[in-house]
């Protein structure tokens, strides 16, 4: 059963086959909007796209590997062919690894990540921003996490890549003032999703801050990703003028305007 209040918007969720962004595409149909949902692993992103259409919602599922350029283009090119001008954005895609002391990272998959968690999240961008400047509208949401504030041993590219994330938004943010494009950043926190079950598998040498997280795990302080979900759609919806704002899980005023602007949750 869908809501309104994304009616006739389209959006691209990016890492939209499994975890946080699973619940985000889940979330924004339910309140109306087209999704295409993007990864590079096609049976994942067709189950969210069947299970979205059982559910009353629209949806197209959209292989890609959001670190390579054509990909991305062609991501874009169907979206607007099939479903219809993207007006929303979410950069959800993003992987962790490697983890462990930098010194012994492989060179390989430190860049990987970057080219992942923050070229992704520029070649998306990118990509639909001159349609959505011509239209004077546009949402683009940009997951990111406390490790853009907070260095961890054994995390030196994705705190890097975090930090990267939120900078672009800031810059983009100045650029698009008063244009009708509201960039954002959102701090996820712990959540119920294998990157999170993946941090748990770490060693101690590999990451010393591992046993913080499993007590996490242990006292049911790791969240339901529909959750922090609901707060990525309140940053999409067309009321929503949080330009250049970058807001943390815990953050109680953002929460709090979320449900207000939102129908009550469902389970």
């Amino acid at each position: 059963m869908t809501t309104a209040l994304l009616a006739k918007q389209v959006a691209i969720v990016t890492g939209g086959g499994r975890g946080f962004g699973r619940a985000i595409a889940d979330t924004l149909a339910a309140l109306g909007a087209n999704v295409v949902v993007a990864s590079r692993n096609a049976p994942e992103l067709d189950e969210v796209a069947n299970a979205i259409k059982k559910q009353g919602g629209k949806a197209l599922a959209q292989t890609a590997d959001i670190a390579d350029e054509r990909q991305v283009q062609e991501l874009v090119l169907a979206t607007e062919r099939w479903v219809g001008p993207p007006t929303i954005l979410v950069n959800n895609a993003g992987v962790l690894d490697p983890i462990g002391p930098l010194v012994e990272t492989s060179g390989t998959m430190w860049l990987r990540n970057i080219a992942i968690n923050v070229g992704g999240t520029y070649l998306a961008t990118r990509a639909v921003l001159p349609g959505m400047l011509d239209r004077d509208y546009g949402r683009i949401v940009n997951i990111s996490s406390g490790a853009a504030d907070r260095p961890s041993a054994g995390w030196s590219a994705y705190c890097a890549a975090r930090a990267a994330v939120d900078q672009l938004t800031r810059v983009l943010a100045l650029e698009m003032e008063g244009s009708g494009v509201s960039v954002s950043a959102f701090h996820l926190g712990f959540m119920d999703t294998a990157m999170q079950e993946r941090i748990r598998q770490s060693t101690p040498e590999q990451f010393p801050r591992v046993e913080e997280l499993r007590e996490a795990h242990r006292q049911g302080r790791v969240k339901d990703p529909h959750d922090p979900a609901r707060v990525v759609a309140y940053l999409c919806l067309p009321a929503t003028e949080r330009n250049g704002a970058i807001l943390e899980v815990g953050d109680a005023e953002v929460v709090g305007a979320a449900e207000a602007a939102l129908p009550a949750a469902t389970s």
